[in-house]
């Protein structure tokens, strides 16, 4: 419940976010997240009824403004489409996919994104580029292509919404409890292979997951995982990452390379355009760098980083060997990664934090006797 609660405030200000574009009522904004976060706090105090507070509570701060921002999408005209540009432009993927098109290097302005709203100083940079790979589309594609078939609609952020259940199943398990017991010691056994399928597939869906991966080898092998093990882990991850990705690089490589590569790390006309409050926006500030699409060597010093701190958590991890420190190091990763990128937003920001804070937590736990 703590984990929760701690998690609810960062939440509470995205969705804050979500719905000021949605236009919902004041009133009805500050009332839905004053409810939810008094129940929030009743949890704590109320330990009887944590077992139905916390998934109230879950629901109402993720599926909330989920499934009214669907409702108002199909329902209330606007002149904007009420949905986010990274979830329309995954669904339009999926649907390009579904008619035989690439969805590397497609004109998705054509397609409606550019209705999305877009509060930058620059065209939204997703029109012309997909920079998720393959798994942001695949995945929810058999779900996206029967959806279609059977009534004719579909909306990306159905996924989403199955997508979190199935997490908080997942963390259910994995909690501290009777449960989160069983699922802890049989996972520290030799439940590797899986491991490493599921880490792959969560690379193919979002890069910025690699980042993790170090630091659940350097557990493992502190652990007692002989390198057999790790190894044949590694190659069921590589496996699936393979499989996801290898067909889209056949298909058309430079559309491929452009859109997740260059497009993000490169400089130039058709860069990603600096923007956000990392370095990237310090340095424009300041005059080192003149245009928000000039080049400068990101990469370098992201790796640099990435690097030094996945160093770092070898000897960290190797020493203490608690599976909570794999969830601060890699929160710290993600942040520190992109902080020096070309882009780093709030949401980032937050990700790292709630990542660091189920570590810390995790950590009490740990602590106590």
């Amino acid at each position: 419940m703590l984990l929760l609660l701690v998690l609810a405030v960062p939440t509470a200000y995205v969705d804050w976010q979500i719905v000021r574009v949605w236009s919902w009522p004041p009133v009805w904004s500050a009332t839905w997240l004053g409810l939810t976060l008094l129940a929030a706090g009743l949890g704590v105090v109320w330990l009887d009824g944590r077992e139905l507070v916390a998934p109230l509570v879950a629901a109402s701060l993720y599926a909330g403004p989920i499934i009214t921002a669907i409702a108002r999408l199909h329902f209330v005209p606007s002149p904007v489409a009420l949905i986010g540009d990274g979830a329309l432009q995954t669904q339009q993927a999926g649907d390009l996919l579904l008619r035989g098109t690439d969805p590397y290097g497609a004109d998705y302005a054509a397609l409606g994104l550019g209705r999305t709203p877009w509060a930058e100083p620059f065209p939204n940079p997703a029109l012309h580029h997909t920079v998720f790979w393959p798994g942001q589309f695949l995945l929810p594609l058999p779900l996206q292509a029967l959806s279609q078939t059977l009534l004719h609609w579909w909306d990306q952020r159905v996924f989403l919404l199955l997508a979190g259940v199935a997490i908080w199943i997942l963390l259910r398990q994995l909690l501290p409890g009777t449960a989160g017991g069983a699922a802890a010691v049989a996972s520290q056994r030799q439940r590797f292979l899986l491991m490493g399928l599921v880490l792959g597939l969560a690379v193919a869906t979002k890069q910025h997951a690699l980042l993790a991966a170090p630091f659940i080898v350097w557990w493992a092998l502190a652990r007692g995982a002989s390198l057999s093990v790790v190894a044949r882990s590694a190659t069921s991850g590589m496996a699936a990452l393979v499989a996801l990705l290898l067909p889209f690089v056949l298909w058309n490589p430079h559309a491929f390379i452009q859109d997740t590569v260059v497009f993000v790390t490169g400089g130039g006309a058709d860069a990603y355009p600096i923007n956000g409050f990392g370095l990237s926006a310090l340095l424009l500030s300041a005059g080192v760098i003149h245009g928000s699409r000039d080049s400068f060597p990101f990469a370098p010093i992201e790796s640099v980083v990435g690097i030094a701190l996945w160093v770092f958590g070898y000897v960290w991890i190797r020493a203490h060997r608690q599976l909570p420190d794999v969830l601060i190091f890699s929160g710290l990763t993600a942040v520190s990664v992109l902080f020096v990128s070309r882009y780093f937003h709030d949401t980032h920001l937050l990700l790292g934090l709630e990542l660091m804070g189920a570590g810390f937590i995790g950590r009490l736990r740990v602590l106590q006797p």
